[in-house]
Order: structure tokens, then C-alpha cells, then sequence
């Protein structure tokens, strides 16, 4: 229950439709090229924020509203690329995503949809929100994965470094907070991020709280989460983070950083790993023989070939080995006596997989159907191999993707809010 509240919550916490009440004030807070924001849309969010953080960690109204609107500005943008894109997302992939949440927190649909009443927040809406996200997310996927090139030679580098660690999983729990810098700054521009980053840090170590420091001031889309980045595996951080926290203790302040889009402040929230250990896979030796079916071969008439097979080997009449070569429609494996080597089982078919793996040394199988026809199968051997090199590089991979990733995200927004047309109603210039 605790972890289906904290989902709903922060699904809740980013709504911009979380509330079922009529639109009561519909005047326009912001122009977003040829899209809106709407008071009731700032209202319903703060609403939705102040019934679900504790007051301690959120700035004024004025300040909060300002970041509302700068977070719906984003959503926006990013929602206009989706639709010039033509990605959606099908009622039956969210019906799929809320079933998920239900099954995992333990609950059937209509329990779910009793809870989200309790909360005052219609089944519809839920939806919608869920909605929105989904396709943010996939766009999101879709735009900055494209902006992404990792080399051969940074995987390699990063996988000797990990296969070095004494410990594996090392994991950082870090807020964040992100003062940016304009696109092209003048020099005024740049003294002002670097003094607002300064006063950040100060009031930091005076004790002000770092939830609501973010809240007021961070730029990036976790501020209004208090600039909570929940664990991280530190080699995903981006590399100028990953410097300064390899050693840094719970607690710690650590910054202003600058990177290419701003100052990053950053305090340790706790840290986690676990001792090293080799990584192992089983593989098998078997041997096959394969029957196809076609126009004059049925399903029926290949299994009886393969049981006659079968039983004459088992009377010692023939082998493996000899009835593969003359009856094995495999060419490959044919004339190798349907050997086929040492592999890992995923790689065959799903139902000549499972039939493998039931086996026990030696022996041969039932006649199996698989997409390719109808096998024997004999277990020549098993043995487990080590994995860790292959292992360590697709994780060298993954976390150069997302550290890649979340620099990247940061750089798209940017753009994507330097080429629009926005306007805050009451400020002089778009």
C-alpha cells in the first residue's frame, strides 16, 4: 500500500488534469507556441503539490507557481514533439500499465479505481495522466537516444574500470539542484547564475532546507520533487558528478559544478554497494535431428519417423550420430552428426529450449515441434562459463547510455525552449 500511494502521489505531484472539479478560472498564464496554459492548470497542480508535501519544503506561492508553469512549459514543449512525431500511446498499453500497478501493490482494478476515489481523483483523469506521461517518456526516448554515440573504446575503458572495483553496484541516493545558464549568455547573465549558485550553496550549509531550496530555485524537472534523483549506480551520473562522489559521505554538499548548461549542486543522500562476484552462465553440448513437415509430410507422420528413430536407437541398432546423418534435415548439423556445439540454450527456439533443459546428461528427448519442425534432441554435456567480461561491458554500455542520456536531456529542453515562442503572461518579453 505504502509503495501504490507513493505511486500515486507522484503521479499526482506532475498533474496537470489530477482533479476531476470543473475549470472554474480559464484565463491564460502562458503561450507556448500555438498552445496554452491555463490558470486551472497552475491551480490544480499547486493544489495537488501542497496536499501531498510537507509545507517545510516548498517556497511561497509566487515561487512555487513560477515553477509550476516552467514545468508545464516543458511538458508542453515536449508533448508538441510527440504529436510532430505521430507517437501515441493505445488504451490497451495504459489499461496494461494500470493492471501493472494494481497486480504489484496487490490489488484488483476495481480496488484501484476505489482508492483513486478516496483520493478524490476520478479514474478517467488517472488515465489521462497516465497517458501524457507515457508518451513524454517515449518521446523523450525516441528524441535524445538519437543524440547519443558511444564508441567501442569508451565501453572497453569502462568495463576494465568496473572488472577493477573491488566492490559491484555501487549505488548513490543524490538531490540535485540546477541553476542554469541561458543559450548564449551575456557576461550580466553569467554573474547572476554564478552569485544565485553561491547563495544556494551558503544557505545549504546554514541549515535551509534542500527540498525547498530546490523547489525555489532548481531549473531541471526534478524541483519539484524537492531535487530528489532517488539511487543512482555512480558510473551513470555524469562524469563531473562522478568525480566528486566516488568518495563523498552521506550528508555532504558537494558544488556549484558548472557544466555546459549550468551550475549543479548536489548533496548525498546515502550510499550502498556489495562485494564483487563473478558472473556465470550455463551453457549445453546436444545434438539434433530435424524432420520437417511440408505438402506431403504431416505433423503426425514426422513424429512417428522420429519415434522409430528413436527406438532403434535405443535398441542399439544405430546411433545418434549415424541416424542424424542419414535422416537430419539440418545440413548444417547433418554431417557433424547433429552436433551442435556448445551454446547457450536462449539461443534455440523457445520449445526446443525448454525440452533441452529437462534433460539429463545423455539422454534424448520425446519428438519436440518447434517453428522449424519436428526435433530429437540428446544432451551431450553442460558446464557453467564465466560471464563477467561480457557482463561488464553490457553494463559498461547501459550506464554510458544513461549517463549520456540525462546530459543530453538537459541540452534537447534547452533547445527545444531556445527555437519556441513562449510567453508568461505579465512578463514584457516572450
Amino acid at each position: 500500500m505504502k509503495k501504490l500511494v507513493s505511486i500515486l502521489l507522484i503521479s499526482l505531484f506532475f498533474s496537470s488534469t489530477t482533479y476531476a472539479a470543473p475549470r472554474q478560472v480559464e484565463s491564460v498564464v502562458a503561450v507556448v507556441n500555438n498552445n496554452v496554459i491555463l490558470t486551472s492548470d497552475v491551480n490544480e497542480m499547486l493544489q495537488s503539490i501542497k496536499s501531498t508535501t510537507d509545507p517545510k519544503n516548498l517556497p511561497d506561492d509566487a515561487t512555487l507557481r513560477h515553477q509550476i508553469i516552467e514545468q508545464l512549459i516543458n511538458d508542453s514543449l515536449i508533448l508538441q514533439q510527440s504529436n510532430k512525431a505521430q507517437i501515441a500511446v493505445s488504451d490497451d498499453e495504459i489499461t496494461e500499465t494500470i493492471n501493472n500497478i494494481a497486480k504489484q501493490n496487490g490489488m484488483t482494478l476495481d480496488e484501484l479505481r476505489g482508492y483513486l476515489t478516496k483520493m478524490g481523483v476520478s479514474y478517467s483523469s488517472y488515465r489521462d495522466k497516465m497517458r501524457k506521461d507515457m508518451v513524454i517518456d517515449r518521446i523523450r526516448m525516441s528524441q535524445v537516444s538519437q543524440r547519443i554515440n558511444i564508441s567501442d573504446r569508451e565501453v572497453e575503458a569502462l568495463a576494465n574500470t568496473i572488472a577493477k572495483q573491488p566492490m559491484n553496484n555501487r549505488e548513490i541516493n543524490v538531490s540535485h539542484i540546477l541553476i542554469s545558464i541561458p543559450e548564449n549568455p551575456t557576461k550580466q547573465q553569467l554573474e547572476n547564475t554564478t552569485a544565485k549558485a553561491k547563495e544556494v550553496i551558503n544557505r545549504l550549509q546554514n541549515g535551509e532546507s534542500f527540498a525547498k531550496l530546490a523547489a525555489t530555485y532548481s531549473n531541471d524537472d526534478k524541483a519539484l520533487k524537492g531535487g530528489s534523483m532517488g539511487w543512482q549506480k555512480l558510473n551513470e551520473l555524469p562524469t563531473i558528478f562522478e568525480e566528486r562522489l566516488i568518495r563523498a559521505q552521506k550528508g555532504e554538499i558537494i558544488g556549484p559544478l558548472r557544466s555546459g548548461v549550468g551550475y549543479h549542486i548536489i548533496r548525498v543522500d546515502g550510499t550502498r554497494a556489495e562485494a564483487a562476484k563473478p558472473i556465470t552462465a550455463k551453457e549445453v553440448n546436444a545434438k539434433h535431428i530435424l524432420v520437417k513437415t511440408n505438402l506431403l509430410v504431416t505433423d503426425d507422420m514426422a513424429k512417428q519417423k522420429l519415434l522409430n528413430i528413436r527406438q532403434a536407437i535405443k535398441d542399439g541398432s544405430t546411433t545418434f550420430a549415424a541416424s542424424a546423418k542419414s535422416y537430419s534435415e539440418d545440413l548444417g548439423s547433418a554431417e557433424k552428426g547433429g552436433e551442435l556445439g556448445w551454446s547457450d540454450p536462449d539461443r534455440y527456439d523457445s520449445q526446443f529450449r525448454n525440452a533441452l533443459l529437462k534433460l539429463k546428461k545423455g539422454e534424448i528427448s520425446e519428438p519436440i515441434k518447434s517453428a522449424f519442425g519436428w526435433h530429437l534432441i540428446e544432451l551431450t554435456d553442460t558446464r557453467n562459463i564465466d560471464k563477467t567480461g561480457a557482463a561488464q561491458k553490457e553494463q559498461a554500455y547501459r550506464l554510458i547510455f544513461n549517463r549520456k542520456f540525462g546530459e543530453e536531456l538537459q541540452v534537447w529542453i534547452q533547445e527545444l525552449k531556445g527555437d519556441a515562442y513562449i510567453k508568461i503572461i505579465g512578463e514584457e518579453k516572450p
